[in-house]
């Protein structure tokens, strides 16, 4: 359950968390809050589309990544932040110090999510040794026993705080029940799907609920976490000097951040539909379609493109992110298909 595990990490750690970058120091104090919402509400979907029989097994998953993460927060987390920056940030005969002053929040929050990525592959390892029902109940129980004990302050929030805490729950169980309805529908699409001679490598030898999940997996990789991570690498060459970065506490500010041209949230949504349609391009074997995707996107910035030399490189730094982000993934799917 590998792939459930990892979607459900993906969507609490980049979709349900306000600054999801910020979970890379100790600055997000409702990261964790934020972060268990978007696992329960993974987990009711999943609870919906596995079979009873595994219901114990996700569970298990489910009470082990909030644990990971909070274990995470308290004792790791910082360690690792104080580590790297007295070893490089700080040390001036360190041949790397130059390298991680530029990329060192990129840096840092790589190094968190390979270490989540452990956790997950190691809750799924031991899963296959703690097969009783009784060794993965007890494994619940010590888990949650010790979220509770790391949680105090919570529990007399939520006592607080209860008429909130009902509201959000039910909207999170209606969505949840949404969202399942979503996923059980293209189950069913992908059921009837003719594949032919030639068929789509994300339907090649797999069961429909197999296809759905990898392909959900890389979609949710191609949105929002793509988003954060162009927008890392790429602004330290944005013309406007906008220098957000992963740990910047202009984020926390009441204040508007800095309004690009065009819409707001505009250059978000034209990077999720350019890497979604590359995406399709690649699985489809058509190359060709990724030339008119990428240049429907320079002849929405012509101008800007041939008035400022300076944003033309942005502008093809940001794109080529974006086109490898989208190949490593469809990569990343082939190599979950031979699985």
């Amino acid at each position: 359950m590998i792939i459930e595990a990892l979607i459900a990490h993906i969507v609490g750690y980049f979709y349900f968390t306000r600054y999801p970058t910020f979970l890379a120091n100790s600055k997000n104090a409702e990261g964790h809050s934020q972060y268990s919402w978007g696992i329960f509400f993974t987990s009711l979907v999943i609870f919906g589309l596995i079979e009873p029989e595994q219901y114990l097994s996700w569970l298990s998953i489910s009470v082990g990544l909030v644990l990971g993460h909070a274990l995470f927060r308290t004792y790791i987390m910082e360690a690792i932040d104080m580590f790297l920056s007295s070893t490089i940030q700080y040390n001036r005969t360190h041949a790397l110090q130059t390298f991680y002053k530029k990329n060192g929040q990129i840096i840092a929050f790589s190094l968190h999510q390979m270490l989540f990525i452990f956790w997950i592959t190691l809750m799924n390892q031991l899963l296959f040794i703690w097969t009783q029902p009784l060794t993965q109940i007890f494994f619940i129980i010590i888990s949650t026993g010790l979220l509770i004990l790391k949680t105090k302050t919570s529990v007399t929030w939520l006592k607080e705080n209860r008429r909130s805490v009902l509201q959000t729950l039910t909207s999170y169980i209606v969505l949840s029940a949404l969202a399942l309805f979503i996923s059980q529908l293209m189950i069913t699409v992908i059921s009837v799907v003719d594949t032919g001679p030639q068929p789509l490598i994300i339907l090649q030898n797999r069961l429909p609920y197999e296809a759905f999940l990898q392909t959900a997996f890389i979609l949710i990789l191609l949105m929002r976490p793509a988003n954060l991570i162009i927008r890392t690498l790429s602004v330290q060459y944005d013309p406007k000097g906008n220098e957000r970065k992963l740990s910047d506490t202009s984020y926390l500010k009441d204040a508007a951040p800095l309004q690009e041209s065009g819409f707001k949230g505009a250059g978000a949504m034209i990077g999720n539909l350019e890497r979604i349609l590359i995406f399709l391009s690649f699985v489809y074997g058509s190359l060709l379609s990724v030339v008119a995707i990428l240049s429907i996107k320079a002849f929405a910035r012509y101008k800007l493109i041939a008035d400022d030399p300076y944003f033309s490189e942005y502008f093809v730094i940001g794109t080529m992110l974006s086109v490898l982000i989208t190949f490593v993934s469809y990569i990343g799917l082939m190599a979950l298909t031979m699985m």
